[in-house]
């Protein structure tokens, strides 16, 4: 693959720049709702979930890496161009190549990062991580929520056991992550912290 890619001229690579560049691009802006969306449900889908949770830099993620995909293919093409008209050995090949492959690891990070709640606990992936962590109902003893300061919108829920901490984002409009987390709150009758927006460091999660 690299080999082909660095013995190709401007002229041969131009239809694939400029049908898949554009594309990309454009693409990037609401393609990665429904094919996060998609693989997520494929891969994690299970009917034991109180909700699943699809964190928006899940899309970002996806989204960035198609933009920086067709950036280096129009980035390959201005370099093949640049050295066949200064009859040049095009040297930038292979760092086109490797930054080309560096999407892939983001692709699979962005399906990778997700949260969910049943009836174990909850159970979050953060993005740059492809292995859950989980944290049982029994054992927690810290439940805080962020809030807007002007218009006291809940922002996320955090439990901890003391030593362990989670977070899930959270929108109100969201009817089934609101009725976990509801379901969880009043079967083990925890008390909820409030915290400001802006204020999460400061806020000591601990029993």
């Amino acid at each position: 693959m690299f080999k082909r890619l660095k013995e190709a001229d401007a002229d041969a690579l131009l239809p694939y720049v400029l049908s898949a560049g554009p594309l990309l691009l454009i693409s990037a802006f609401f393609i990665p709702f429904a094919a996060v969306m998609m693989i997520q449900d494929l891969l994690f889908f299970s009917y034991d979930h109180w909700t699943f949770i699809r964190p928006t830099e899940a899309y970002l993620g996806f989204g960035a890496a198609m933009v920086w995909l067709s950036l280096c293919l129009f980035s390959l093409y201005a370099a093949k161009a640049f050295f066949e008209r200064k009859k040049r050995e095009d040297k930038l090949s292979g760092l086109h190549f490797t930054l080309m492959v560096l999407t892939l690891p983001v692709f699979v990070l962005s399906i990778y990062h997700y949260a969910y709640l049943d009836e174990d606990g909850v159970q979050v992936n953060a993005f740059w991580s492809v292995t859950e962590k989980s944290l049982a109902w029994e054992e927690v003893v810290y439940v805080a929520r962020v809030e807007e300061e002007e218009s006291q919108r809940v922002l996320s829920y955090t439990f901890s056991d003391g030593t362990r901490t989670l977070t899930i984002p959270y929108a109100t409009d969201d009817y089934q992550t609101r009725q976990a987390v509801n379901r969880a709150i009043g079967a083990y009758e925890w008390e909820v912290d409030r915290i400001i927006e802006g204020e999460e460091d400061s806020a000591a999660y601990q029993n």
